[in-house]
């Protein structure tokens, strides 16, 4: 039914969801040619997935207001979650979106835990990974924590979030750093493997007051506009780290 859904024509695929899987879909959300496997699913107005991505095994899948996913990612949960995952009862496979929350395109992201972005938080760029399991080689066992990124926080390209780890609020991790612990200080840009703060970011940064619109379309967000969305930000954290404001 999920493969019905995908290649169904258009506006279609928002109604078969309802119908034949279920899901609560807004009539304004637009859903491209992807595969959606999740017990639950919430799209909210104006919230978009475009075509090409597979999100599979997920427990929730919920998006809100302008949230977008836009291509060739792949979100999913592993297959064998519940016979590996035994200690951990209380994990939720589930990936969160708040208003205007984004992701870009070619992004993994593995949901055996939440993976949560708030308002208007945004994994950029292409390539990044974001794990929520581990194996934990002192006691030599799996280990399974999720992954939070704050409000208006953004994570560039390449970048590896481990599982448990969260960025906070307005914080923005260069591209290629790893993410192995909690960062804790808002609004400041992190570089480097492992990850660490390298300056406070200045309240002027025009990232901060983008236009929502800029962000959501009724497809998905086309590759070029990311392009320049993430060299903008970089190029705007690199000038104002360098002019010291």
């Amino acid at each position: 039914m999920a493969l019905l859904v995908a290649l169904a024509p258009g506006r279609l695929r928002r109604h078969l969801g309802r119908w034949l899987l279920g899901w609560d879909v807004h009539p304004t959300a637009h859903i491209g040619r992807s595969i959606i496997l999740a017990r639950k699913v919430t799209l909210g107005p104006r919230a978009s997935i475009g075509s090409f991505n597979v999100i599979r095994g997920l427990d929730e899948l919920r998006m809100d207001v302008g949230a977008n996913i836009a291509t060739r990612n792949w979100i999913a949960c592993p297959p064998g979650a519940p016979a590996l995952f035994t200690s951990f009862p209380d994990r939720h496979p589930a990936l969160i979106m708040g208003k205007w929350a984004m992701i870009t395109v070619n992004h993994e992201i593995d949901c055996s835990d939440r993976v949560e972005l708030a308002d208007q938080a945004r994994i950029a760029g292409f390539g990044t990974q974001v794990l929520t399991h581990s194996l934990d080689l002192v006691r030599d066992r799996w280990s399974v924590a999720p992954v939070f990124l704050g409000e208006q926080a953004a994570v560039m390209s390449g970048c590896i979030l481990q599982n448990g780890t969260s960025v906070p609020r307005r914080g923005i991790v260069s591209a290629g750093s790893v993410v192995n612990t909690r960062l804790s200080a808002e609004q400041t840009f992190y570089r480097g493997n492992p990850a660490k703060a390298v300056r406070p970011l200045p309240d002027t940064l025009r990232y901060w007051y983008r236009s929502l619109e800029d962000d959501s379309s009724e497809g998905a967000v086309v590759p070029r506009r990311q392009r320049a969305v993430e060299a903008e930000l970089e190029a705007e954290v690199e000038d104002a780290l360098d002019s010291g404001r």
